[in-house]
């Protein structure tokens, strides 16, 4: 019975140690994490100004923080953490209208493409199209049995 007891002791210390913030298992992937909205230089470079809340809205996406007061002022926010404990860095893009205008923009915004575009968008999309079939002109679907036949 003593040897149980210690036993079943040891097991719920190790459980424990689990859970400490300061004990981490060697050689465990932490994934980065993602959050808002990407802006790219590709996007911010088809912004002009007098362009309309619904072309705005065409090349950055809904913005994840609409404000009720005031629907003249759209933040796009976008935060990435590296791994679970990694340092936070943060971005935020800001765009003004006046009159449903485009009058000006500023923040920060990622250099260069968006992170699937040319060659990487289409090896992806070559990769997700390989094990599809696509359907033809000639092709039929497959019958549908009558239910009152199943029974």
């Amino acid at each position: 019975m003593k040897l149980a007891s210690r036993v079943f002791l040891a097991v719920v210390l190790v459980s424990s140690l689990t859970a400490c913030s300061s004990f981490r298992f060697p050689g465990v992937y932490k994934v980065g994490i993602q959050q808002g909205h990407i802006i790219t230089q590709e996007m911010v470079e088809q912004l002009k100004l007098g362009m309309s809340k619904r072309q705005v809205r065409f090349v950055l996406g809904n913005t994840l923080l609409p404000d009720t007061f005031n629907d003249d002022r759209w933040d796009y926010p976008y935060s990435v953490r590296r791994g679970s404990q990694g340092e936070i860095t943060q971005y935020l893009y800001t765009v003004y209208f006046e009159n449903d205008k485009l009058v000006k923009t500023e923040g920060d915004y990622l250099p260069g493409k968006a992170p699937l575009t040319g060659e990487k968008s289409e090896k992806y999309l070559d990769d997700m199209n390989r094990d599809v079939p696509v359907p033809t002109e000639d092709s039929t679907p497959p019958e549908v049995p009558d239910p009152e036949e199943l029974e």
